[in-house]
């Protein structure tokens, strides 16, 4: 996407820090509240993740491009599914008390500020109290209930998609830990290579790393199993025609031939060697 000049200056003068008392100026319209198994730590780590909604979120957002990030949130450009045009969002956090405010700045929906307050339950999970906001009352209440109803619907579809990636981040992280102090092998056997369904994509462990195993190109081919940007998940989709892998947490797409990721945006996914031992075993080597 392009980032022009009057997307910049349409952020001009903007703090970088939540006003709590504006939201008193504007119409409160409901909530949405739900419980998540996850935690304040990836909750929050995933309200500064610009990168994944039109890749996590599919139905909501078809693109994005960042104008300014930073510890506090960011500012960014997206494009609407189903050429619905375009918006410009703030994202503004409060980590001290676990609170972002989401701003439409301009596009579809400018004025509207969604208030969200993650906290601890009782569950071993987190609760969040989404409290949506906007610049003007409705004109009567029937057009209040069916924003509202809207709203609340798509914040359910948002968070079924975050509660899934979270906790597969989270996963992710915990398999990490827990593989550190694994013996570093440098060979794994995938056992007899006849055995092998070629259709579908092997896991294994090789020293402290989880691999994929997959037959492409009628060759046995072998990488790591986590995207290295953010540890998402590359053994559930598969290679396109050219031979990229994408991750289906922030679109980033590496070469299964050299395992650069095309824009570079992040280290290069780790690739081993297949080979086929004198006994017939599919064996997988560190390259």
């Amino acid at each position: 996407m392009d980032i022009s000049a009057a997307d910049h200056a349409a952020f001009s003068g903007r703090a970088n820090r939540i006003d709590h008392a504006a939201a008193n100026q504007l119409h409160y319209l409901g909530n949405y509240v739900r419980d998540i198994s996850s935690n304040l730590t990836r909750m929050m780590e995933n309200a500064h993740d610009w990168e994944h909604l039109p890749f996590v979120h599919p139905s909501s957002f078809a693109a994005i491009a960042p104008i300014e990030t930073g510890t506090w949130g960011w500012r960014c450009k997206a494009a609407l599914p189903n050429a619905g045009g375009e918006q410009l969002l703030e994202l503004l956090v409060d980590e001290d008390r676990h609170y972002w405010a989401t701003s439409v700045v301009s596009g579809s929906g400018q004025g509207i500020q969604i208030h969200t307050q993650a906290s601890d339950n009782d569950g071993g999970g987190i609760t969040v109290d989404v409290r949506f906001y906007l610049p003007q009352p409705p004109e009567n209440e029937a057009q209040a209930a069916m924003i509202l109803g809207y709203l609340q619907t798509q914040y359910t579809t948002l968070y079924d998609e975050d509660e899934a990636l979270m906790r597969g981040r989270q996963e992710a992280l915990d398999e990490r830990k827990a593989l550190r102090g694994s013996k570093a092998e440098k060979i794994t056997d995938l056992g007899p290579e006849a055995a092998l369904d070629r259709t579908v994509v092997h896991t294994a462990q090789l020293g402290n790393r989880r691999i994929a195993v997959r037959y492409q190109g009628n060759a046995w081919i072998a990488h790591a199993a986590r995207c290295p940007h953010t540890l998402g998940p590359l053994d559930t989709v598969e290679p396109d025609m050219t031979g990229h892998i994408t991750c289906p947490w922030h679109g980033y797409r590496f070469d299964l031939l050299s395992g650069a990721e095309e824009e570079e945006r992040c280290g290069a996914l780790a690739l081993y060697r297949c080979a086929i031992s004198p006994d017939r075993r599919l064996e997988v080597f560190e390259a």
